[in-house]
């Protein structure tokens, strides 16, 4: 196996040093602005990142999906904690996660739909509506919200929501899919995939290793 990896690795080596020697000449980039407007953004990121560049997006897609698959699957073998010890009530917290949780709930969906007009998009709102699940269960317990959010349906979203994009990307690539709606769909799949893989994270935690 050394000698493989050793293998591959000059070879990785031998890629960067030759694509830097500059013997695959990069043809010339456009201007920002026309780019963006070629993707029907206002937002530059937005327009390389679900654009020009989709297949990056994608790939790092998958491999969020596939580090969620690596939890379940880790923490498989471990049994479940039956009985697990609850969160001191706070009723601080519990006030907090009633007033804060629906305006994060509303701003992760403002950034992701926004994200192709200004700074912002799906990962980064996928991780602010995770927190504000992460907030709920620290104020009511992550067993009594498991019981609102049933871990099937989490799956059909999860892996829903990655296809959906899967078939957006391709409709992109090969067909020629692009303007304002194709980077808003997309912000908004990449919000539902962000936020319902961490929250399938926590509770597999919860789950196997006690309460939050």
């Amino acid at each position: 196996m050394k000698w493989a990896a050793w293998l591959v690795a000059m070879i990785l080596g031998g890629l960067l040093a030759w694509t830097s020697w500059g013997l695959f000449p990069r043809p010339a980039l456009p201007p920002w602005q026309e780019a963006t407007a070629y993707w029907g953004a206002r937002n530059a990121v937005a327009a390389i990142v679900l654009g020009a560049r989709l297949y990056d997006t994608l790939f790092e897609v998958l491999v969020f999906a596939m580090a969620m698959v690596g939890v379940r699957l880790a923490l498989r073998p471990l049994p479940k904690r039956r009985a697990r010890p609850p969160v001191i009530e706070s009723p601080l917290l519990e006030r907090a996660a009633d007033v804060l949780v629906p305006a994060i709930g509303v701003f992760g969906v403002y950034l992701a739909a926004s994200g192709h007009l200004a700074p912002g998009g799906g990962f980064p709102a996928g991780a602010i509506v995770g927190t504000g699940l992460l907030l709920v269960a620290l104020a009511r317990g992550i067993r009594a919200l498991a019981q609102e959010f049933p871990q099937p349906i989490l799956s059909q979203l999860e892996y829903g929501s990655l296809a959906a994009l899967l078939i957006l990307g391709g409709g992109s690539l090969a067909l020629g899919w692009r303007g304002g709606w194709l980077l808003t769909l997309a912000n908004m799949l990449i919000l539902i995939k962000v936020s319902t893989g961490a929250w399938t994270v926590l509770e597999h935690f919860a789950a196997h290793r006690g309460e939050v």
